[in-house]
């Protein structure tokens, strides 16, 4: 009986010393990934994944599918999952190793972007609302905020004007261009916009027009760009004026192509089997858009060969833990909705 309650309260202090059970998904080094870290992640990427395939649906047949890489979409999602977030402390390891540190001014730009983030959400309350619903807590957003920096700060450690292996910033603006557009543009649908069906021959002559006429607006001079004016009268691609990206990522189809080609102020009328387009393309380098993410994401592209290189060896040499438990609580198809 004695040994009996020795076993209990050994168990209870080894719980209220946190002993008993691992409070992590993924330990890279002394790098702690979450459990909510790691259900979040695999949460959002669940979720794009059936929105990105209009056939899917989310039962346990679809994540049992065979992927091309012989595993099944389960199996190939859980190691995206990982490999995204072990890479992330990776870098932060790599951070410390190389002896580097944030300057006054990039710590404050750090804290200046979240106090934007809070603004931009409308307040501290609706923040907290949104790390609820997004299952942040605070001290994991703000860490995956300086992971970041600490990326951006490796990265220009080996690429950037003073690094090992400098990548100019015009050749990073060249490459981007060439894979992206930014762009506005005048939708006039040739359908139905209820029910997709074809409109009548005097309809079709009356759109054709009326896309000439937004053509004809946008090209006419002017002191200054009318373009926004020539949505408003004309239609726009979706409710808003915002500009949006073009690139080839997904396949370079012949629109795609064709905007690509475009240049910066070019006006092009372009048309499909459903719709008339005029497109406008804008600057996406400017300093107002070309933002250091995208700069970032544009130079790993760039280099990606030798920073999964980079990355093969950091691993290697790092001890990493995955607490299988954790991994298989929220595989895939255990996070169906019923």
């Amino acid at each position: 009986m004695k040994k009996r309650i020795f076993a209990i309260l050994l168990c209870l202090l080894l719980l209220l010393c946190g002993c008993s059970k691992a409070d992590y998904a993924i330990k890279v080094g002394d790098r702690t990934v979450t459990e909510n870290d790691y259900y979040r992640t695999m949460s959002i990427l669940r979720s794009n994944y059936l929105s990105a395939d209009s056939e899917a649906t989310d039962t346990k047949e679809y994540w049992a599918s065979a992927m091309d890489n012989g595993k099944t979409l389960s199996e190939t999602t859980i190691e995206v999952v990982q490999d995204h977030l072990i890479k992330s402390k990776l870098y932060a390891l790599q951070f410390d190793k190389l002896g580097l540190s944030f300057t006054a001014e990039e710590e404050s730009a750090i804290q200046n972007a979240l106090s934007q983030t809070v603004e931009g959400l409308g307040g501290m309350s609706k923040f907290n609302a949104y790390l609820q619903q997004t299952n942040y807590t605070y001290d994991e957003f703000l860490e995956e905020q300086f992971d970041t920096a600490k990326k951006s700060k490796v990265l220009s450690y080996y690429y950037g004007a003073d690094g090992q292996k400098p990548v100019k910033l015009q050749d990073i603006k060249d490459y981007y261009n060439v894979h992206n557009a930014l762009v506005k543009a005048v939708t006039i649908l040739k359908v139905d916009k209820e029910t997709g069906e074809k409109l009548s021959a005097d309809e079709l002559k009356k759109v054709a027009q009326k896309a000439e006429d937004a053509y004809n607006a946008a090209i006419t001079p002017a002191d200054t760009d009318t373009f926004e004016d020539v949505i408003a009268v004309y239609g726009s691609y979706s409710d808003d004026t915002d500009s949006f990206i073009v690139n080839d990522s997904e396949g370079e189809t012949e629109l795609v192509k064709q905007i690509l080609e475009m240049k910066v102020g070019e006006v092009l009328k372009l048309e499909n089997d459903d719709s008339y387009y005029v497109f406008k393309r804008y600057d996406g380098t400017a300093d107002d858009v070309f933002t250091a993410s995208i700069q970032l994401a544009t130079l790993e592209t760039i280099r990606a060969d030798e920073i999964e290189t980079m990355l093969e060896e950091w691993y290697e040499a790092a001890d990493i833990k995955i607490n299988k438990k954790i991994v298989k609580k929220y595989r895939p198809e255990k996070m169906i909705q019923e």
